[in-house]
């Protein structure tokens, strides 16, 4: 890895990738299309009170250091750049997990990893979904037939400054109007250890606008399977899948209890469930890919545990988010 100095002239930097440099060699070599990414770019660095005036406040970006050109597929863009047509945006939406214990059956993370089950092996009383309900962990059952999920919300955040109430008609006038409203997401798995996932169906729903005060939750989360796609994530053994996604109608009110129950700071576009179907037959993997027979990852436990990392992105919007999952069963 490598930098370029970009301290004085744009550098524009290309090369061709390893399938480029093939379809080169076969005479078959044409640009379509391309991205443009930001992944060095620190965007709070822009400093609106910088000492020498306006000229100065993104003076720190424009020079950041930008890496060399890579030529491997998964080393390219890992935050591309949206494209639209509307100049005057002023904010994008990011994607969270909710983690609020309104929800009955979102699972919160342990120790910063959010447990899946793997119950291959499991008989009568000695079952693993049984021994993380007793380690106090929240998990996912790691089945198709599961209740519980990881809750993802999506909406303009406070991560680099404040953003508007989240109201109604703030969500129609940021959101709604700006078309940044996901009506589905992406969800990228590694298919060595998960053969499917699950996101909500059509009918599910959430609102804060029930009750007698108008400020009561109401919701109704069901999953269903997600369709298989063809989107490349770019990286090996990963398989992307498409899920739906709902309005989030959690908005802001005189009482503002909005944020009781949302992540989102501000106008909230969109939600998702999502839940994590284990690979029947992974064995090996736990020892080629991960830890066998661990004692110390949970108390009083012995178990086989693989970290892996799951991606989930917003059709619509393009925000992006990791998401670190530990799939754990019984040694």
């Amino acid at each position: 890895m490598a930098f370029l100095d970009n301290s004085g002239d744009i550098i524009l930097d290309a090369v061709l990738t390893e399938t480029g440099r093939r379809r080169m060699a076969q005479g078959n070599f044409r640009i379509v299309k391309f991205g443009l990414g930001d992944d060095e770019i620190d965007y709070s660095l822009y400093d609106k009170n910088h000492a020498s005036g306006s000229a100065y406040y993104d003076l720190e970006i424009l020079q950041t250091p930008v890496f060399e050109a890579f030529t491997q597929v998964n080393a390219g863009i890992n935050y591309g750049l949206l494209a639209t047509t509307n100049v005057d945006l002023l904010y994008l939406p990011v994607l969270k997990v909710n983690e609020k214990t309104a929800y009955g059956d979102n699972i919160t993370k342990t120790s910063g990893l959010y447990y899946v089950a793997d119950g291959s092996g499991d008989s009568g009383t000695n079952r693993i979904t049984n021994k993380l309900g007793d380690a106090s962990v929240k998990y996912l059952e790691g089945t198709a037939t599961g209740n519980s999920y990881i809750l993802l919300e999506c909406g303009l955040d406070s991560g680099f400054g404040t953003v508007p109430i989240g109201s109604t008609e703030n969500r129609e006038s940021y959101i709604v109007a700006n078309n940044l409203n996901d009506n589905s997401f992406t969800v990228f798995v590694d298919n060595r250890f998960f053969s499917s996932v699950q996101g909500v169906t059509s009918k599910s729903y959430v609102n804060n606008s029930g009750g007698s005060t108008g400020t009561d939750l109401n919701y109704s989360i069901n999953l269903a399977a997600g369709t298989p796609t063809s989107i490349s994530l770019g990286i090996n053994n990963y398989t992307g899948y498409k899920i739906n996604g709902i309005s989030n109608l959690i908005a802001y009110n005189t009482t503002n209890t909005d944020q009781d129950t949302s992540a989102i700071a501000g106008p909230r576009s969109a939600m998702t469930a999502l839940a994590l179907v284990v690979k029947a037959g992974i064995s090996a993997e736990y020892a080629l890919y991960g830890s066998t027979s661990n004692t110390t990852r949970l108390a009083g436990l012995t178990v086989d545990y693989v970290d892996t990392m799951v991606y989930v992105q917003g059709n619509t919007s393009g925000a992006t988010l990791t998401i670190p999952c530990t799939i754990i069963r019984l040694s």
